[in-house]
């Protein structure tokens, strides 16, 4: 059944991500931008980002403050002739970072990270009360 709502939805999307603007202040830059997901949970948010052809190694998250930055650099399975070849090229690869302003701190410490079936998987707590500022936190993913 056609549901105008959902498409005009579809519409502020495609306009939000042709200009860069988000309500949470999400910045992109690289070769390629890898599609996210961003949950809000009671006292918490999940983030989940495709990243097909990628391994944790391949892999970076970052957090400090409001702010969480997911960055990468995913290689070509592509040899040296079939790139001479390329009809349609479609699939981007290379370097990437995804920073998403978030309206709450996060506990950088709480943060748990996946990676299973190609979706990079982040659990994350909101800050309860004031505490102080850190200076950044690196996320091991599992």
């Amino acid at each position: 059944m056609w549901d105008p709502f959902r498409d005009i939805n579809h519409l502020l999307n495609r306009i939000q991500f042709a200009s860069g603007a988000n309500f949470f202040g999400t910045s992109a830059r690289g070769s390629w931008v890898p599609a996210m997901d961003l949950i809000e949970e009671e006292g918490s948010y999940k983030i989940l980002a495709d990243l097909p052809g990628m391994s944790r190694s391949d892999i970076s998250v970052d957090i400090d403050g409001q702010q969480l930055c997911i960055g990468g650099n995913r290689k070509s399975l592509l040899s040296d002739d079939e790139h001479k070849n390329i009809v349609l090229a479609e699939r981007g690869t290379g370097r990437f970072e995804r920073c998403i302003q978030l309206p709450s701190r996060l506990e950088e410490d709480s943060v748990k990270a996946s990676l299973r079936d190609s979706v990079l998987t982040l659990q994350v707590k909101k800050v309860k009360g004031s505490t102080p500022n850190r200076s950044g936190t690196s996320v091991k993913i599992d």
